[in-house]
């Protein structure tokens, strides 16, 4: 009764949902699949369907049916069943046959092998089990508390059970604690008291040793117990950080000062070298701490905790000061050399260091670095560190840079290039090395370079290579690593040698004649005229006359120029403007202009007063006392002694100024004849009258301020490579050019007035 009342309670169609009973199940399986079949084929597509029995996906759902259930469609629609009674259980169907029973086929829920005539059967059965397993599966759920899997419908009742039996176990449980004394578990509630209790029954005695561990510390050198406190006891910060009483710490720092050797934290068991921040920090005299920072062997600078850099410094004050006025917030770095500067002075920085070469921004980020390392460095590691980054493309900053320099403890990990001194062959890293401009390129250390410049200076030569004769330059000396007055005691010495030696040949020589200035250089061609400038003081000057270099003029004319600007300055200019105005009413505003010009005009005129004075004296001077030299027109000025002279000197030594080298007979050679002359008349008549200078036309030359063809008079400066100006913009645009000429602290500029255009080339 219960097998059969179990099947009374029907199946699920898996086309229609509908609970079927187990013995209809077949027939309404087929007449659903057949009904859903029509239905489905007069839709639009085709949809695959599941078999309720074997959940296969089908088109065609009864076909599928019939031989899934053993169906057979009659002629008339009927469907007759393949068992012998309708009305007998599946699970009863009489036996078959031996022929038919050896016919088996594989179970497509559990894959059992399963006989023909019963497949069906047994499919309904497994089908029935899986369900009813799957749902028993699902419907399990974990426990939050125990973990356990519990059917869904009892978990709600579990994990209230579950919660009351844990707050119970927690409740009954008591946290305990061991006691400091007899080290035994005591509950919390009453770990005071038992402690209480423990104490009184101890005496003060026979405490436990792990008491006085914890309370007390001993001193590393004595053993002598010490407090923690500064003013009994003091932590070196080595690796184990010792600590020592005052006592032991003053005499092991004594005889570190009597013995003058480096300080480390114990003698014998700890070689850890103290720094200088470390003796600053110790609780000694301040006579102790100087005289022991003298001793201090370790170059490992102390880390400022604000801008995070390494600094150097003499005194903790001056450690203390630098970490008071640190502020690294206003700093930021600059997007060219990448070194942090403060924000109000970055956007200053930032225009020069954008025009510098690529090599100057690298120099300056190495100097910021330089000083702020943990351990000494030198620039030409930190050049090859910087290199390496670039290499491996790693960010380039100063922080990461100096951090991983500190880490390598003051040993640096890569090769930098050396190079054995041709002298004393010691290797030396190519910063110690250097390399002088003769042929052979010749490589010495320093100290070599030195060496040899002294040893030639005391036995009166002239400063050579040190392995060839190459005569050094001005620029080689200056790279000796020498203090600054041995440096120019050099400089003036080798420039006294060079002389000396041009004096006794035939060749010219060019001299500074800039007040007490020694520099001297020999003339490839003396007759030539050229600019130079002095590369010791920057005067420039011309190489014949040695006045304020001019372009496009000789020598000679210099002192007529200068004349007529001065006229036209001091008084030509009015009279020219009050003619043009007269004739021509649109020349009125430059006649206007020229009137409110004139107090600003004062100073200039001035200054040009007093060159034109100086340039009469100096005329008069040289007329009465100076000749030409027959050879290359020099002005050669006999101080005394006999006639014969070389151009540049005496015949046999002294006063020594530029010339060609060449002799002559000062009292045969050409007088010199004046220049300049103190009336303006010879000026007036260069100058054409306004009707008609109006109609001169200087073809192809333009105004450099309004970029007009120039028309009227041409004003071009004689001592700047290319000024030119028309006789509209000449006032304002001179005296422009003067302010800017007495900024820099030069000689006035002088303009030549050009009335008729000019055959040669104007550029």
């Amino acid at each position: 009764m219960a097998a059969k009342a179990t099947r009374n309670e029907g199946k699920l169609c898996g086309l229609c949902n509908t609970l079927i009973n187990e013995y209809q199940y077949r027939a309404h399986v087929a007449k659903c699949g057949v009904s859903s079949d029509d239905d489905n084929e007069k839709k639009a597509g085709t949809v695959l369907k599941v078999c309720g029995l074997c959940e296969r996906q089908v088109k065609d759902l009864a076909d599928h049916y019939r031989t899934c259930t053993g169906v057979k469609t009659t002629t008339n629609g009927n469907h007759e069943y393949q068992q012998k009674s309708r009305n007998a259980p599946i699970y009863e169907q009489p036996s078959v046959s031996v022929s038919n029973a050896s016919k088996t086929k594989e179970c497509i829920i559990c894959s059992e092998m399963i006989a023909e005539n019963v497949y069906a059967n047994h499919v309904d059965r497994c089908i029935s089990n899986s369900s009813m397993r799957s749902k028993q599966l699902t419907r399990t759920k974990e426990c939050a508390i125990c973990s356990k899997m519990i059917p869904e419908d009892d978990y709600a009742h579990h994990v209230d059970k579950c919660s009351a039996q844990s707050s119970m176990k927690q409740t009954k449980q008591k946290t305990t604690q061991e006691c400091i004394i007899c080290f035994k578990e005591i509950a919390e509630s009453d770990y005071a008291a038992h402690v209480d209790a423990c104490i009184s029954r101890s005496s003060s005695s026979t405490k436990p040793k792990s008491i006085s561990r914890k309370s007390e510390v001993s001193c590393f050198t004595c053993s002598s117990p010490v407090s923690s406190s500064k003013t009994s006891s003091h932590t070196v910060p080595c690796r184990p950080h010792h600590i020592y009483c005052l006592k032991c710490l003053q005499n092991s720092m004594n005889e570190y000062i009597r013995s003058n050797t480096a300080p480390v934290c114990h003698s014998t068991l700890c070689d850890y070298e103290l720094s200088r921040y470390d003796v600053a920090c110790l609780p000694l005299e301040a006579d102790s701490i100087k005289r022991l920072l003298n001793c201090v062997k370790t170059t490992r600078r102390p880390q400022c905790p604000i801008c995070s850099f390494y600094i150097d410094f003499n005194t903790m004050d001056a450690f203390q000061k630098h970490v008071a006025s640190c502020n690294s917030e206003n700093f930021i770095p600059c997007e060219y050399c990448l070194c942090p500067y403060n924000v109000h002075r970055l956007d200053d920085h930032s225009k020069q260091c954008r025009s510098a070469p690529r090599s100057q921004q690298l120099q300056a980020l190495i100097d910021f670095i330089l000083p702020r390392t943990k351990y000494l460095a030198t620039a030409q590691q930190i050049r090859v560190f910087i290199a390496h980054k670039k290499k491996a493309r790693s960010a380039i900053e100063p922080h990461a840079i100096i951090d991983a320099l500190a880490e390598l403890d003051g040993a640096f990990p890569f090769d930098i290039p050396t190079f054995d001194c041709g002298i004393c062959m010691e290797t030396c890293i190519y910063d110690d090395i250097f390399v002088f401009g003769c042929e052979g390129n010749h490589k010495l250390c320093y100290v070599c370079f030195e060496n040899s410049c002294a040893s030639k200076m005391n036995n009166n030569e002239t400063l050579t290579c040190g392995m060839c004769n190459y005569q050094l330059q001005e620029g080689e000396i200056k790279q000796l690593r020498v203090p600054a007055d041995r440096k120019r005691q050099y400089l003036d010495y080798q420039i006294q040698k060079t002389f000396s030696a041009y004096i006794g040949g035939s060749q010219g020589i060019i001299r500074c004649p800039n007040g007490n200035c020694k520099w001297v250089a020999e003339a490839s061609n003396p007759n030539d005229r050229f600019q130079v400038k002095c590369p010791m003081c920057s005067y420039e000057f011309c190489s014949l006359c040695n006045r304020q270099y001019h372009f496009r003029t000789t020598c000679q004319q210099i002192p007529e120029i200068t004349q007529r600007w001065f006229f036209w300055c001091d008084t030509e200019r009015g009279r020219y403007w009050q003619a043009r105005a007269q004739q021509d009413a649109q020349f009125r505003a430059q006649l206007d202009d020229y009137e409110r010009q004139k107090a600003a005009n004062i100073q200039r005129n001035q200054e040009l007063a007093q060159r034109y004075n100086e340039l009469l004296a100096d005329e008069q001077y040289k007329s009465a006392n100076c000749r030409l030299c027959p050879h290359c027109q020099r002005v050669v000025q006999h101080l005394g002694g006999c006639d014969l002279m070389v151009c540049g000197r005496n015949y046999h030594g002294g006063d020594e100024q530029s010339g060609c080298g060449k002799g002559f007979n000062f009292s045969k050679a050409l007088p010199y004849t004046p220049m300049a002359n103190a009336a303006p008349q010879h000026v007036n008549n260069h100058v054409h009258e306004p009707e008609q200078q109006k109609l001169v036309v200087h073809q192809g030359v333009q105004c450099d301020t309004c970029h007009n063809q120039v028309q009227g008079i041409r004003f071009d400066c004689v001592h700047c490579a290319s000024l030119i100006f028309c006789e509209k913009c000449e006032q304002r645009s001179t005296l422009e050019h003067s302010n800017e000429i007495r900024d820099q602290k030069k000689q006035q500029h002088v303009f030549q007035l050009i009335t008729q255009p000019l055959n040669q080339n104007d550029s």
